[in-house]
């Protein structure tokens, strides 16, 4: 279990605010291996490195890449109570003030799951050398909760860094009801510069690259699920659920920074299941989360502020 001084005011927030929505982020290009801060990020063959504490064990059977040489690290939560978050497996990396980095990983949350909930990453800076001490009243650095089912999500966020001389990287599992909920984690990451965005089969990267765009939808009979991206041009793209032939979400991301000083946001909906749309702002880490609920006609989303320029 997460110790109790980390179990602070940003850690709390991050999981009520998340117990509603399903939160995606997927896929970020890989930092090059010399700038990963992180020991045995990719879970090759063992958890070495990683300080083990709580529930958690090497998978050799799933892994990220699909390299059946490699693995991850496997979390699973299994109590009728729910006591708060948990942290599984840390380490502590060294930091630079004044640098910007950008922290988090994949996280896969298989089907067959009987609680609810999720898993993050987590960053606890420390202003000694060696994450020694009491920590600071804040701030916790937390990713975005992934609980889209049954393929590899990504959860990542950028850190600027003003005091910490170094900081406590945690994986996370978060239930929020009793029962087993297991969670994998893979390419995990500390490392300077901003978090960025590769399109693939669930993320668009739009404006040149600077946003990243995910959806999840959820018809109630398994859990979410990542929605099928398919880009249109540098601004916009469109999201299928069950046939690449039927879309059912377009999405588009403008410049408007003459007009008022922030890019604006635009999303249409044909459908009206359960639908959670993410944007984030890799230069900044910024994130805005649009959820529609189940059973609801998915109304237009017009949101001229939705993210500040530079």
């Amino acid at each position: 279990m997460l110790p109790k001084h980390l179990r602070l005011a940003g850690v709390t927030a991050h999981l009520a605010a998340a117990s509603a929505i399903a939160v995606l982020l997927a896929a970020p290009a890989a930092p090059l291996a010399a700038q990963n801060l992180l020991t045995n990020p990719d879970f090759d063959t063992s958890l070495d490195g990683w300080l083990v504490i709580g529930p958690a064990s090497w998978d050799p059977t799933l892994d990220a890449g699909g390299n059946p040489r490699s693995g991850s690290a496997k979390a699973v939560f299994d109590s009728p109570v729910v006591t708060g978050v948990d942290g599984v497996i840390e380490q502590c990396v060294p930091l630079t003030v004044g640098a910007t980095y950008h922290l988090g990983g994949k996280i896969f949350i298989p089907a067959g799951n009987t609680a609810s909930g999720g898993a993050f990453y987590l960053m606890v800076p420390f202003p000694t050398a060696d994450c020694s001490g009491p920590p600071p009243p804040g701030p916790i650095i937390n990713t975005p909760l992934v609980t889209a089912v049954n393929s590899w999500s990504d959860s990542s966020t950028t850190f600027s860094n003003s005091f910490a001389q170094s900081g406590q990287f945690w994986a996370v599992v978060a239930p929020q009801t009793g029962g087993r909920l297991q969670a994998n984690y893979d390419d995990a990451v500390v490392a300077p510069g901003p978090v960025t965005c590769t399109p693939d089969q669930v993320t668009l990267c739009l404006s040149g690259g600077r946003f990243r765009v995910a959806a999840t939808f959820d018809t109630g009979n398994g859990g979410p699920a990542n929605a099928q991206a398919v880009p249109f041009g540098n601004n916009s793209g469109t999201f299928w659920f069950f046939d690449a032939g039927n879309v059912e979400l377009l999405v588009k991301l403008l410049d408007g920074c003459s007009l008022g000083g922030h890019f604006w946001f635009f999303a249409a909906g044909l459908t009206n299941v359960q639908v959670t749309i993410t944007a984030q702002d890799t230069q900044t880490g910024a994130l805005q989360v649009y959820p529609n609920p189940s059973h609801t006609a998915f109304q237009p989303i017009q949101d001229t502020a939705a993210f500040a320029c530079p």
